[in-house]
């Protein structure tokens, strides 16, 4: 376990800042969902409406530069690996989402609906930055008590990825040599973590994928927003 707050200084972006990285991302997502448009002219269409909006934000500082080239791509050439990885990054937008009061957060082993997490944060609203009041910032200890139990979650997919086999993690998170971790709300079947309302030792290797990419994405989500790393893309998620 390499997680411990005293091993670096933590600084927390501002409230503006992460309205500003919620809306760069959920641009970084919508362009990699427009790579799949079968109609050509719609594409074009919403590719050009998405690069006028992030200007109209002035959004270009807070994109990263990789984040900025997969916007600007031209329709069509797009790797597919990256717009696979801008898709996953809809699951790092939902603990935002959720960090700004504008989304509930689905169970860890469910994924998230990328159009509903964007439109929640004002994605392509012509009135965002007078509406962005509305995107209201939790609490410190809502943040806090949400990145322990990620971390645990994380933690658990992890660890079966390693060795697979079952555990009783209820009493492991309780017990554990670099806890108390807390799995406060978290599904639990036969005391280990549940997929699908199984334990973890019954999943299928796909949904074992799923969840272990679901994880990631929301623990670097959370460990950005508590100030582990300035850089969104640096944010270091080791468990």
């Amino acid at each position: 376990m390499s997680e411990g707050d005293g091993d670096i200084e933590l600084a927390p972006p501002t409230q503006d800042r992460i309205r500003q990285r919620a809306w760069a991302m959920s641009a970084v997502i919508c362009r990699s969902f427009i790579e799949t448009f079968e109609d050509s002219t719609e594409a074009a269409a919403l590719h050009s409406r998405v690069l006028e909006w992030i200007d109209g934000l002035n959004l270009r500082p807070e994109l990263e530069s990789g984040e900025l080239s997969t916007i600007a791509a031209d329709i069509g050439s797009l790797d597919r690996q990256v717009m696979v990885d801008a898709t996953w990054r809809s699951e790092g937008l939902a603990v935002i989402a959720w960090a700004l009061q504008a989304s509930d957060l689905p169970a860890h082993d469910q994924m998230v609906d990328p159009s509903v997490v964007a439109n929640s944060v004002l994605f392509l609203d012509d009135d965002a930055i007078n509406r962005a009041g509305e995107l209201r910032l939790r609490g410190a200890d809502e943040l806090d008590c949400f990145a322990e139990i990620q971390l645990a979650i994380h933690w658990r997919i992890r660890e079966f990825s390693l060795r697979p086999q079952a555990m009783d993690f209820r009493s492991f998170a309780e017990n554990s040599w670099f806890g108390p971790l807390s799995v406060e709300g978290v599904a639990l079947a036969e005391d280990d973590l549940a997929i699908d309302d199984l334990p973890i030792a019954r999943a299928s290797e796909e949904r074992l994928r799923q969840c272990q990419s679901i994880a990631s994405e929301r623990h670097q989500a959370i460990n950005w927003l508590r100030g582990w790393h300035e850089i969104y893309s640096e944010v270091d998620t080791s468990t």
